[in-house]
């Protein structure tokens, strides 16, 4: 099991463990993908699947609707189903895994972690 998949496991991980310094380095590339996204102002949904897309590494339903704010830690372990809609100001610590399914809402400021 790699680094990344003892973390989703929810197992501890050590900076002293092999791939430490990557499984860091992708946190901290995708906050700070979430941080232009963020600073951008006003967005189009299409560019906010864009920014989507570079977080998860997957493509987004176009039914599905994020507001920015948005806050992430990973990003690579969020999957979003169709018709959803989540609200501004949410966080997501999805080290765990975060499923949203088809048809969820989600309100303001929500923080989901895993």
């Amino acid at each position: 099991m790699d680094i990344f998949e003892k973390d989703l496991s929810g197992a501890m991980v050590s900076p002293e463990e092999p791939g430490y310094e990557e499984l860091i380095g992708t946190i901290f590339d995708t906050m700070k993908t979430a941080a232009e996204m963020n600073a951008k102002g006003w967005l189009s949904s299409e560019e906010v699947h864009d920014y989507l897309l570079r977080i998860t590494g997957r493509e987004i339903d176009p039914s599905t609707t994020l507001l920015p704010p948005f806050y992430v830690d990973f990003g690579k372990n969020i999957r979003f189903g169709k018709n959803v809609f989540v609200n501004s100001g949410c966080c997501f610590q999805d080290q765990g895994g975060i499923t949203i399914g088809d048809g969820s809402l989600i309100g303001h400021q929500v923080v989901l972690a895993t």
